[in-house]
């Protein structure tokens, strides 16, 4: 499949090989050769450190392993300047790897295995790369390399290397150092993929020795040459008890096996976007600094040491254990697996990216580099809804970490002419680093995306204290951007102009409906929750945010006066002022997907032709406001529009689908989102898991298919619409702190309370109390 194409599924068959990939609902294995994609499909993570699995293409940016923010920055060189453009850009940068192994056995270096496979285990969060190597006739070598990266530590992870020999006693030569090369790539043409200049990357810095009966080379510590970022990584190894170098020999008898463990620590100063002028606050790259780096990491090691592999694979199993007990969705569709198979493995990869989560999610996690590492709307879209529902003290991290964000985000709003805070489209340290401002800086309803996120985790979790305290400053700050973009017409409503919204194939367009009906809800719920707080919080408040007489009346005002356009011919929402005047794509004959990598920008814009729901988008998350008859007629106004070129998209036109009836349509859409990545749809899963999309596959069971709304905050029921082709849907929940397993069959919905304080909510239209 060429590499821009959208492959289109077969809903009638397997959209993988059984025979490469079998079934299994707490497996994913790969047979034979790896592809390009096997890097991601297999990647292990802890929200902190990311390590790709094996492919058959180099290592983007020099390596395999990622950290949670740590990036390198360039200059972005506009071709025409203007004020206000983001001046520097951001990637994510590669780390050095501690997995990479070469073998040879007399003297010849291995390759070309006759066999190999790879095993991502659900339950034991492990990786297992395995290879056969023909050594002569009638004599083999057999090596299993087991990587678990710690979900319960951030710091850790461990392999242990397994060797068994067969036909005759062999000596292995093993070569394990520490890969710190790291070219770096040029500008990519697709702008789902990484960016970065030529002279940037990692360069080594000269430190004390640090002695642990090992090679000084298992230990080292690295800075970005811009960004300024320092971490620190270190590896012990041992077989049996005793400690061993990173270059070993190693005897492994006929009939036999011998194990070697390798412990690998990485630490990195916090990314701290809290400087208003320096935007970026990094520690001050230094020989001190990066020696207590590198203590950090001998301190872990020797922690690793002391507890053994065996106690850090229950510890990880324990914690996978609880996530599943909490977490996990069970389909009963009479098939043969691979869709709970999937399911799993969508959910697997969630509870990796986020498990100690503390610079927030990237759209690709920490499983490969598209995207150049940033993250933008989606986490608070598509990932913070299953946390919330989920493990809503992750919630929390994620939130508080765009908390964070706020002073830089008001830099960015007084840049932009505005009041408040403006939050950046895109970008991991907080700082704008979109230079295509007309699909990028011109989404600001990642402000009410945020706020929306803020609302639906109070509500859920009844977490007062984080409202008070950091939520009613995000809250503020964005209703003061609203109120202050957009202007009072003379028609009576207030405008909000030249905005994009979701949609990127529309930019710039004035009055975008998911923009002014999101920014209505923000603002409405500001002045909400300056009302929720109760003396000491709200003098608090007014103090810290200099809130003004008035302020919150002014926000209801624009609120109730925002304008949200509405043909009433066609009794639709319109999802701008301009979208019955542009002409309709030609389906028919432009048939290049994605459409951004065929067309000019220009050609897209002045056509009416979707990249991913918009409108529709809006109908879900504000659910309540709209009944079903609006419902149906908005969805089969757009659906047809859109091009599906969005990963995104898929999930939310399957939670529409599902509830106007739509069941056959609705299973497509979840199929296209649940198959995303493992059958590379977009041709891009090289690049690294569509993270939101994933996201997006829990939003399309248990919102689509399971029927729960929360219209963020505003109310809390369940109404189901279950397949046809499922005989039962299970999915788990955490309200207001009670933990709830809710059951769908064609026969009705059971709510089963496991812990926790009885909640009441509303299934099929009636009150029920669990």
């Amino acid at each position: 499949m060429d590499s821009n194409e959208i492959r289109q599924l077969d809903l009638q068959d397997d959209p993988l090989d059984a025979g490469r990939y079998p079934i299994d609902p707490w497996k994913f294995t790969e047979y034979g050769e790896p592809t390009a994609e096997s890097a991601t499909l297999f990647s292990l993570s802890n929200g902190t450190i990311g390590v790709r699995g094996e492919a058959n293409a180099p290592r983007n940016l020099g390596s395999g392993t990622f950290l949670s923010g740590f990036h390198e920055t360039f200059a972005i060189r506009h071709a025409e300047e203007a004020y206000g453009f983001a001046r520097v850009g951001q990637v994510v940068q590669g780390v050095p790897d501690t997995v990479d192994f070469k073998f040879s056995v007399d003297g010849k270096e291995l390759s070309n295995p006759r066999k190999t496979s790879q095993t991502l285990d659900f339950k034991e969060g492990t990786a297992t790369r395995s290879y056969m190597y023909d050594i002569d006739d009638g004599v083999s070598l057999e090596i299993d390399i087991v990587t678990m990266v710690c979900l319960f530590r951030a710091d850790l992870m461990a392999t242990a290397l397994t060797f068994k020999a067969h036909g005759r006693d062999l000596n292995v030569h093993v070569e394990g150092k520490m890969n710190t090369d790291h070219p770096v790539v040029s500008r990519a043409v697709d702008p789902r993929k990484a960016d970065l200049i030529a002279d940037g990357g990692l360069r080594k810095l000269e430190v004390d020795a640090i002695s642990r009966g090992v090679a000084d080379e298992s230990f080292g510590a690295f800075h970005c040459l811009h960004s300024g970022l320092t971490m620190g990584v270190g590896f012990c190894q041992q077989t049996g008890d005793e400690m061993i170098p990173e270059v070993f020999d190693i005897e492994v008898p006929d009939g036999g096996e011998k194990q070697v463990l390798r412990y690998a620590a990485y630490n990195t100063y916090p990314i701290n976007p809290i400087g208003v002028d320096k935007g970026l606050e990094v520690a001050t790259i230094g020989t001190q600094n990066s020696a207590e780096l590198i203590r950090l990491c001998a301190q872990t090691l020797n922690w690793a040491v002391a507890q053994g592999l065996e106690r850090l694979q229950e510890q990880q199993r324990a914690w996978l254990t609880r996530f599943w007990e909490e977490s996990d969705v069970a389909i009963v569709d009479g098939g043969d697996g691979r869709l709970q198979q999937t399911m799993h493995w969508e959910l697997f990869e969630l509870a990796q990216a986020t498990a100690t989560v503390e610079n927030g999610v990237s759209a690709k996690g920490l499983s490969g580099t598209g995207y150049s590492g940033h993250y933008f709307w989606d986490t608070e879209t598509y990932i913070v809804p299953f946390l919330i529902y989920t493990n809503p003290a992750r919630a929390r991290d994620i939130l508080s970490y765009r908390f964070r964000m706020l002073p830089a985000a008001r830099k960015r709003a007084r840049m932009m002419s505005v009041e408040g805070a403006l939050f950046p489209w895109r970008g991991i340290n907080g700082e704008e680093a979109s230079a295509f401002f007309e699909a990028g800086t011109a989404q600001c309803h990642i402000d009410a995306d945020i706020a929306y996120a803020v609302c639906q985790y109070v509500s859920a979790t009844d977490d007062h204290e984080f409202l008070a305290t950091q939520g009613i400053d995000i809250l503020v700050e964005t209703a003061r951007m609203w109120a202050s973009l957009g202007y009072m017409g003379w028609d009576g409503t207030f405008h909000i102009n030249t905005v994009t919204g979701p949609d990127e194939y529309t930019a710039l367009v004035d009055d975008n409906y998911y923009t002014n009906a999101m920014a209505q809800f923000n603002l409405r719920k500001a002045a909400e929750a300056l009302e929720s707080l109760d003396g000491d919080e709200l003098n608090a408040a007014v103090q810290r945010l200099s809130i003004k007489p008035g302020e919150s009346m002014r926000w209801r005002e624009v609120a109730e006066l925002m304008k949200l356009p509405y043909d009433e011919k066609l009794g639709v929402h319109l999802q701008d002022d301009d979208v019955l005047r542009r002409e309709p794509w030609d389906f028919e004959h432009d048939t290049q997907r994605p459409l951004l990598l065929h067309y000019h920008p220009i050609v897209i814009y002045r056509r009416r032709v979707l990249k991913q729901t918009d409108t529709v988008l809006a109908l879900y998350l504000l659910s309540s406001k709209f009944g079903m008859d609006v419902k149906r007629r908005d969805f089969d106004f757009y659906d047809p529009l859109t091009t599906g070129d969005s990963s995104l998209s898929a999930a939310s036109q399957c939670i529409l689908a599902a509830e106007v009836g739509y069941g056959d349509l609705a299973m497509q859409y979840f199929l296209e989102s649940l198959y995303a990545d493992v059958a590379n749809l977009h041709s891009n899963t090289s690049d690294g898991i569509h993270l939101a999309s994933a996201g997006g596959v829990w939003m399309s069971v248990v919102a689509g298919f399971g029927g729960l709304r929360d219209s963020g905050g505003e109310e809390f029921s369940i109404d189901p619409h279950l397949p046809n082709e499922w005989d039962s849907l299970t999915y788990r929940l955490v309200v207001h702190g009670s933990r709830l397993v809710v059951t769908v069959t064609h026969g009705g919905v059971t709510v089963r309370r496991v812990s926790g304080d009885p909640v009441t909510l509303k299934v099929k239209g009636e009150l029920r109390t669990v």
